[in-house]
């Protein structure tokens, strides 16, 4: 049976497919970076676990699923991630089914997740006919089958300047198509396989302090140079279109570059 089409959550860097709810890139413990860098900042995991339960309360699905980079230290394990995420996962695991799609930042993250937590291979799974992974890792081959896959791990932005060269920046949603060519090396059955493939759809990263690359910022680099990972390098560069949180369309990559937003 297949899964209900995607749904992005209106102004939330969250999507919905059936009861499923999906968010990426929470990097929890990240304010211990800020810290060793001289920057003193508060632990964003109580306010993180507050939006993720006014998502819970509002969309009622019956599945969390975090797509990657749950938690932010690399490499170990920081004593500010031992401590607050058993708790942050054990929070929703009374409320609901909880599952992790490891990402780059998640190495040994199995040790210490509450019992019942499922964690997916790093290659990420099929839910009905969209295929999630996180992005830093080839998917398996049966991503081939599905009509979308969702990926995390880049924090996409848009960048916005006025008259006075005050800057500021957006995140955005990003969806563009793979590109065959770039592919046919690494999954050899699809060299002669007629069937369209699946669209790409970018998350944008959930912790608001984390961080992320503004894709019209300036310079001289291509969109699949500026991003890392296997599945964004083969998007093609003239399918990518942008969006705001809200669904307002900004138009094409190509548009974006060339645009003074």
């Amino acid at each position: 049976m297949k899964a209900s089409p995607l749904k992005f959550v209106t102004g939330k860097p969250a999507l919905l497919i059936g009861k499923s709810l999906i968010i990426a890139d929470l990097h929890l413990g990240i304010e211990r970076e800020f810290y060793h860098s001289g920057i003193k900042f508060p632990s964003q995991t109580e306010k993180i676990k507050k939006r993720i339960d006014a998502l819970v309360k509002t969309a009622r699905p019956s599945r969390l699923i975090l797509l990657g980079d749950v938690k932010h230290k690399v490499p170990g394990i920081s004593l500010q991630e031992l401590r607050e995420i058993p708790e942050f996962l054990g929070h929703f695991s009374k409320k609901l089914e909880v599952e992790i799609v490891p990402g780059n930042h998640d190495a040994g993250i199995e040790k210490f997740v509450p019992p019942g937590v499922k964690i997916h291979p790093s290659s990420g799974f099929k839910l009905g006919d969209v295929y999630l992974n996180h992005g830093h890792t080839w998917p398996s081959p049966d991503f081939l089958e599905c009509r979308q896959i969702v990926i995390g791990h880049q924090h996409p932005l848009v960048e916005f300047r006025d008259k006075l060269r005050y800057r500021f920046v957006e995140p955005v949603w990003t969806k563009g198509r793979l590109n065959r060519e770039k592919i046919k090396g690494r999954y050899k059955k699809n060299k002669k396989n007629p069937v369209p493939l699946p669209d790409v759809v970018i998350m944008p990263a959930f912790n608001e302090v984390a961080g992320g690359v503004a894709i019209n910022g300036k310079t001289d680099r291509e969109f699949m140079k500026k991003f890392i990972g296997p599945v964004i390098k083969a998007v093609d560069d003239k399918t990518v279109r942008i969006y705001l949180l809200d669904g307002t369309y900004l138009g094409r990559l190509a548009d974006i570059k060339k645009a003074k937003l």
